[in-house]
């Protein structure tokens, strides 16, 4: 699927609209199989079971988060990036973004975090393009899933 997209959002791109290499989805999906439960989360989403205890519901959390406001996600881009001071930038407490841009540290598209030619390019701002990411050594970001 992120091949899919990476070839509709480079044409989209190169021909004007600079918006189908800056959006981005997060996916999660659960699946029972042969009476397992697998989940897969490629970004922010979180999934949990409500399961019936002694006349309670308790919640199991089925998912880690993949965002920039978490503390290991930060430690991991930190670690992955060291050179890159702003590889992190947070605004206020749970306002935390990778590269400044985007929250989800995992997702389908956001391409800007992921390869040099949607940061430097000869399309200018007054077109909606961005300004490039300076000294680019993505990807920042990942759509592997955590299964």
């Amino acid at each position: 699927m992120e091949q899919d997209l990476l070839g509709v959002a480079k044409a989209g791109f190169e021909n004007g609209f600079p918006n189908a290499a800056y959006a981005g989805a997060c996916a999660l999906v659960a699946v029972v199989h042969n009476n397992k439960l697998y989940v897969a989360n490629a970004g922010d989403s979180k999934a949990i079971l409500l399961r019936q205890k002694c006349g309670n519901l308790e919640a199991l959390k089925l998912s880690k988060t993949f965002n920039a406001n978490k503390s290991y996600e930060q430690e991991r881009l930190r670690s992955k990036f060291r050179g890159e001071k702003d590889i992190i930038r947070c605004r206020a407490k749970d306002k935390c973004y990778v590269k400044g841009g985007l929250q989800p540290t995992r997702s389908f598209g956001d391409f800007r975090l992921k390869y040099r030619e949607f940061n430097f390019h000869e399309f200018s701002p007054e077109q909606d393009y961005r300004r490039p990411i300076p000294f680019f050594t993505g990807p920042y970001i990942s759509h592997e899933p955590d299964i």
